[in-house]
C-alpha cells in the first residue's frame, strides 16, 4: 500500500500552461464562497462587507503569486516541468494555503483593528483555508489534466498526420523505383527499397549478450537490473531480457539517431512507429508489428514529435 501510494505521488504530473489562471480564478473563488459564508465577523460589517471580502482575495492572489511565480523563479530546477510530479503539485498546494492563511491572519488582525497576533487567530484562519482550498484545488486539477490531455490529443493528431504523410511518400518513391527498373528490364521486387543492415549490441559486461539489427528493433525498456529488448524476428515479435543498464543501452544504440529515449525507462525506434495516442501525461506510440505501447513522458514529447514530423536520417 504505501509503496503503491509512493509510485503515484512520483508519477509525472503535468505543469501550468497558463499560470495566471491559478493566480486569479482561486482568488475569485475563495471571493465569492467568503461573501457568500462570511465568516470572521464579515457579516457584523454592514457597508464595508464587499471590500473586506475583495481584501481576503486580494491577499490570496498575492499569496498564489508568491507561489506560482516568486518560488518557481527562485528555485528553477526545483519546479521544471520534466521534473514535476505529482508529490511535489500536492506539496506546493499545500505551501500555498498556508501562505494564504498566514496572510489572512495579518489582514483579520488589520481589518478588525487589532495587530496582536494569536495562534489562535492564526489557527482560525488556516481552518478556514482548510474547509475553502479543495473547492479550486479539485477545480483546478480537473482544468489542468483537461487542458494537458486536450493540448495532447491535438498534438497527437497532427504526429499522426504527418505519418500518414510519411507513408504516403515512401509508398511513391517506391513504386516510381519500381517503375524505373521496370522500364529497365529488371523485376520490381529485386529493386524494393533495402536498409543496410546495422547491427546492435546489449550486454552489461557479462558474457551474455544480445545482437539485434538495429532496423528490426522496437523497443528497449530498464526493468531494474536488466533491459528487455523487443524486436522482430521471423516477422513475429520477440522479447529477451539481458543483465545491463540504460545507459548501456544508449551507448549500444548511439550511432543509430532513429533510436531515442522517449522515456526514462524506454527507447523506442521511432522509424516503426505507426500511430500516436495522446493523454494527460504525454503520448504513447504504437509500433508496426509490436503488441505493446510505449509511453513518451512529457519530458521528451517535444522531441519526439520533432523527430516523427521530420523524419530521421541513420
Amino acid at each position: 500500500m504505501i509503496n503503491k501510494l509512493l509510485t503515484l505521488l512520483r508519477s509525472p504530473y503535468p505543469s501550468l500552461v497558463k499560470r495566471w489562471k491559478s493566480v486569479i480564478i482561486p482568488s475569485l473563488i475563495v471571493f465569492l464562497i467568503l461573501f457568500v459564508l462570511q465568516p470572521f465577523g464579515i457579516s457584523m460589517m454592514g457597508g464595508y462587507k464587499f471590500w473586506v471580502v475583495l481584501g481576503y482575495g486580494v491577499v490570496s492572489s498575492l499569496a498564489l503569486s508568491i507561489s506560482t511565480y516568486l518560488f518557481p523563479a527562485l528555485f528553477p530546477r526545483y519546479h521544471s516541468e520534466k521534473n514535476w510530479t505529482l508529490g511535489r503539485e500536492l506539496l506546493g498546494t499545500l505551501g500555498a494555503c498556508l501562505l494564504i492563511a498566514i496572510g489572512n491572519c495579518f489582514y483579520t488582525a488589520w481589518v478588525f483593528g487589532s495587530f496582536i497576533l494569536s495562534w489562535k487567530g492564526f489557527l482560525i484562519s488556516l481552518a478556514w483555508v482548510a474547509v475553502l482550498a479543495p473547492f479550486p484545488i479539485i477545480f483546478f486539477l480537473m482544468w489542468n489534466r483537461n487542458l494537458q490531455l486536450v493540448r495532447n490529443l491535438k498534438e497527437a493528431t497532427e504526429i499522426n498526420y504527418a505519418l500518414a504523410k510519411r507513408e504516403n511518400t515512401q509508398k511513391e518513391k517506391i513504386r516510381t523505383r519500381n517503375e524505373e527498373q521496370i522500364e529497365e528490364g529488371r523485376a520490381a521486387e529485386e529493386v524494393a527499397e533495402e536498409e543496410t543492415p546495422m547491427q546492435l549490441v546489449f550486454s552489461g559486461g557479462t558474457k551474455e549478450m544480445l545482437e539485434v539489427d538495429a532496423h528490426t528493433l522496437f523497443y528497449v525498456e530498464a526493468e531494474g537490473n536488466y533491459i528487455r529488448v523487443a524486436y522482430s524476428s521471423a516477422d513475429k515479435m520477440q522479447q529477451k531480457l539481458v543483465r545491463a543498464t540504460m545507459k548501456q543501452a544508449e551507448e549500444a544504440v548511439a550511432a543509430c539517431s532513429f533510436i531515442v529515449r522517449c522515456h526514462r525507462a524506454f527507447l523506442v525506434n521511432i522509424r516503426t512507429v505507426v500511430k500516436v495516442d495522446g493523454n494527460s501525461q504525454g503520448y504513447r506510440l504504437r509500433l508496426e508489428g509490436c503488441t505493446e505501447e510505449v509511453p513518451v513522458s512529457r519530458g521528451y514529447a517535444k522531441e519526439i514529435k520533432t523527430l516523427i514530423e521530420g523524419g530521421t536520417e541513420g
